[in-house]
């Protein structure tokens, strides 16, 4: 099992996004997010590899889909550390991720 590390931005950017669903959805609906946010990580942690590379973003840049939001994280051996997470029709750059 992989240590699955959460960057400072990527935690502000999912505060940020659950608290604009709370706000504009409702609590419910962040509270469903919040929970796919959650399995998402715990499945980085069981499969570190599972989610599809992204060259373009860093050699060892990967991302998980909780749509319409795109998790970006590194995986280096038995870590996986989450950089961002960001709406996916954003365009997403090296530049935003910060390592």
């Amino acid at each position: 099992m992989a240590r699955v590390v959460v960057s400072e931005l990527a935690k502000r950017d999912l505060r940020r996004i659950l608290s604009d669903l709370n706000r504009k959805a409702g609590y419910r609906v962040a509270a469903r997010y919040a929970e796919d946010f959650k399995a998402t990580y715990r499945r980085l942690a069981d499969i570190p590899a599972s989610g599809p590379p992204r060259p373009s973003l860093g050699p060892s840049a990967r991302i998980a889909i909780v749509l319409p939001y795109v998790v970006i994280y590194d995986r280096a051996d038995d870590v996986a550390t989450v950089l961002r997470v960001l709406h996916g029709k954003r365009n997403i750059t090296r530049d935003l991720l910060a390592r």
